[in-house]
């Protein structure tokens, strides 16, 4: 959910209770409003009564006086001041139904010494329709207020946030390979001010670690190369000397594999680096049968070794826009996987069509979950010649380009998937 749209809905959700408690607040002063002026209203219809009770020798149908029901009651004897006005329902006539009216009842004793009830019936049908009315009209106004307002706040805010926005898309586009430093919207807002003063700074940072870190890697391995290079050399010399004795000549090999294995996994490191640091940038179209059929090729002598009977069945042709260099390197490290743990006599199954490449090979029945084997210096035999590289760089090159890998293991066939 945007940040804009939940402010939005706390600010529609927050006003619509102040406008309901305000309705309410409102419709209750209203109403106290037009009973105030109806009790004062009876109140002066009252005092006009016992004028006449006071003064006048006979009492009028105050009914044709003032329009409503009045009922106003002689006694002999002397009553107690009592008066009271509240709500009552009574039959009405001419509705046919009960309607609701405001009841004044006065009990007193006049100034001749004679006691009085004055009851005055005020009805409130037209109160309640005014009061219903001005309530609906307030409503309205209330509805259309908060429309305006939340249409306001949300033109308001999204004209505020439009910086943030710009700033979220420079980010998106930067790319740390590239020298053109971060470049960011001016804006004269002061928190994105400082926002954007904190990201180029950061990203200055950045940048000045990620030269570092890859002049450091890049200058490391070819380092390390030469030197291995050199020992690999005299190693081969020395091998090639006829005076050394049996226990000398497998100390030499030892130290000969060892320094293999050392520069293959120094290779292999350099290789994920670059492949993080996103240094195979150029993209063509690949065909990955014809690369299928030329790692092929190159593994055939070890194939022939080891027995090994390759079906392959090429269902639909299909190009990739992908590095080259890349592609080789991925398609060399599935097949070498599946030969290097395949079975003397085993077989290798290779299936491709327009959506994935499959290649199942017969081996030993794993003990442990096929995904670790994703990871660095993860093996499933640890007496292996393997430095446990090989299926973590296809997986680099697989999530650099948004395919997905997957290991099963089924029976004794073991089978990598590659969805693209």
């Amino acid at each position: 959910m945007k940040l804009l749209t939940k402010t939005s809905r706390y600010y529609i959700l927050f006003s619509v209770i102040i406008f309901i408690g305000g309705g309410i607040f409102f419709y209750h002063l209203l109403q106290k409003i037009f009973y105030n002026q109806i009790d004062e209203t009876l109140l002066e219809e009252r005092s006009i009564i016992v004028e006449f009770i006071n003064h006048a020798d006979s009492v009028p149908d105050f009914r044709t006086v003032f329009g409503h029901n009045i009922e106003v009651t002689i006694l002999n004897t002397p009553q107690r001041k009592v008066e009271r006005i509240h709500d009552t329902t009574m039959y009405s006539r001419e509705e046919g139904d009960f309607q609701s009216y405001r009841h004044l009842f006065t009990e007193n004793t006049s100034i001749k010494k004679q006691g009085y009830t004055i009851e005055i019936f005020k009805p409130l049908r037209e109160t309640e329709i005014l009061t219903a009315e001005i309530f609906i009209a307030v409503t309205l106004l209330f509805i259309v207020l908060l429309i305006l307002l939340v249409a306001v706040n949300y033109f308001i805010a999204r004209r505020a946030w439009i910086p943030f926005y710009r700033t979220l898309q420079n980010l998106s586009g930067y790319d740390i390979n590239q020298e053109a430093p971060l470049k960011l919207t001016d804006t004269h807002i002061h928190e994105f001010i400082l926002l954007n003063k904190t990201l180029e700074k950061m990203s200055k940072k950045i940048r000045e670690d990620f030269l570092n870190l890859k002049e450091f890697n890049e200058n490391a391995a070819h380092e390390l190369q030469t030197p291995l290079a050199v020992i690999k050399s005299k190693l081969d010399l020395l091998i090639q000397d006829e005076r050394l004795t049996h226990e000398q000549m497998q100390l030499i090999s030892s130290v000969y594999e060892a320094t293999s294995r050392m520069s293959k996994l120094n290779q292999g490191l350099l290789l994920i680096s670059k492949i993080e640091n996103r240094q195979f940038a150029q993209a063509e179209e690949v065909d990955i049968f014809q690369i299928i059929q030329k790692n092929l090729t190159y593994f055939e002598e070890i194939i022939l070794l080891k027995k090994i009977k390759v079906n392959v069945q090429y269902l639909q042709p299909v190009r990739i826009s992908m590095n080259k260099t890349l592609a080789e390197i991925l398609i060399s490290n599935l097949l070498s996987n599946a030969i290097k743990h395949n079975l003397v006599n085993g077989s290798i199954d290779i299936r491709q069509d327009h959506a994935s490449l499959t290649i199942s090979n017969t081996g030993p029945v794993m003990s442990s979950d096929p995904s670790y084997l994703f990871n660095r210096f993860r093996k499933s035999d640890h007496s292996s010649d393997s430095v446990g590289l090989g299926l973590s760089i296809v997986r680099k090159i697989t999530d650099h380009y948004g395919f997905q890998i997957e290991y099963l293991v089924q029976d004794r066939y073991n089978t990598l998937k590659l969805s693209f």
